[in-house]
């Protein structure tokens, strides 16, 4: 019986076998092509146009960056404030517009027919700038490197103005005759130096913004700089002030110069060198920043509370515990000849400060 049992179930098996179809195969998911050429740059560039329009005002509103001498382009001058801005995407550019104020050490000598007409103060002024421009987006990928390249598609829309008297001091005859007579016309050399300081600030900003500009971004060390001519792809622009000591800064006659803010959540240490006599060194939160230079420009005054300061001479260290504050470096002159400084902070601590990099790389 069982022999016969086990008969019965490998024919029931084979039967049921015969009849069995196998399932129909699945088809291939074939995944669609995701959109490329030049609809997707579109995109991507809207992207781009976005982001920028909704972070960048937020990056550098309230910052204080330096003023480069005209003949010397490792120094630095002034300080410029920057303390409005607004970023619109308009589809096809981005409109911008910015304003602030600032200062810079203007040393000028003119001479004509016997005459001498001599500049040599800071001049403070007040800006706004209106401009339009297209960003470019390119990415290096063996340096880590990201960089905008700003095309301007229009003129700058700029308004410059003094916010100072300009004193002109004045030699010789011919001068004191065209001083008196201009005054009669409403042509004194005071409004001259005015109008000229027009001029030269409206081209500046103008130039600037026609030569287009570039801002980098290094993964791997999470270094943002800039520069005011395109950089080639994966090329960062060179180290500003705070970075290399081959960038100095001159302060003036009982002047201020202001830099920053940077992000202190580390602690904020820099190495200072002074040349030419000795200067007030300060850290400070950035609020403090805004009332040392608004103080500066009124000629009042100054009531700002530092973190820590020092007057130096030649080398010395200034240091602030971590703060939940972004920090500013504020450079005073103490004596009526100029000084020049160099300050470097270091490496290390600024990345621990911004949180580390953005991008861990094998360099």
């Amino acid at each position: 019986m069982s022999r016969f049992a086990l008969l019965l179930l490998l024919a029931a098996t084979a039967c049921s076998s015969k009849k069995a179809t196998p399932p129909d195969p699945q088809p291939v998911l074939v995944p669609e092509t995701p959109l490329r050429g030049a609809e997707g740059d579109k995109d991507i560039r809207a992207l781009v146009n976005d982001l920028i329009a909704g972070k960048v005002c937020d990056q550098i509103k309230n910052h204080f960056s330096g003023l480069k001498d005209a003949k010397r382009i490792h120094t630095l001058v002034g300080t410029m404030w920057i303390q409005g801005c607004s970023i619109a995407n308009e589809g096809s550019h981005l409109a911008i517009a910015a304003s602030g104020m600032g200062w810079e050490w203007v040393d000028q000598t003119q001479k004509k027919a016997g005459g001498t007409f001599v500049v040599k103060q800071y001049v403070k002024f007040s800006v706004t700038a209106k401009l339009s421009g297209t960003v470019d987006l390119a990415y290096d990928q063996s340096d880590h490197v990201v960089s905008l390249w700003y095309t301007p598609t229009g003129p700058a829309d700029v308004q410059f103005k003094p916010i100072n008297e300009i004193e002109v001091d004045r030699d010789g005859a011919w001068s004191s005759i065209i001083a008196g007579a201009g005054s009669l016309v409403g042509s004194s050399p005071e409004e001259a130096a005015d109008k000229a300081a027009v001029e030269k600030g409206t081209s500046a900003v103008a130039l600037a913004n026609a030569k287009g500009l570039s801002i980098a971004v290094d993964l791997c060390t999470n270094t943002v700089r800039m520069s005011a001519k395109r950089q080639p792809k994966g090329k960062m622009p060179l180290p500003s002030i705070g970075e290399s000591e081959r960038i100095e800064a001159e302060v003036q006659n009982f002047g201020v110069l202001i830099f920053g803010p940077y992000p202190a959540t580390a602690g904020m240490t820099i190495d200072v060198e002074v040349k030419g006599g000795s200067a007030q060194l300060y850290l400070a939160c950035l609020d403090q920043g805004d009332v040392v230079a608004q103080a500066f420009l009124d000629a009042k005054p100054n009531t700002a509370k530092p973190l820590a300061g020092e007057v130096i001479s030649g080398k010395g260290v200034l240091h602030a515990p971590k703060e939940r504050c972004p920090v500013v470096v504020i450079a005073r002159s103490i004596q009526p000849t100029p000084i020049t400084l160099t300050f470097v902070r270091p490496a290390a601590e600024a990345l621990a400060s911004k949180g580390g990099p953005l991008l861990h790389c094998a360099k």
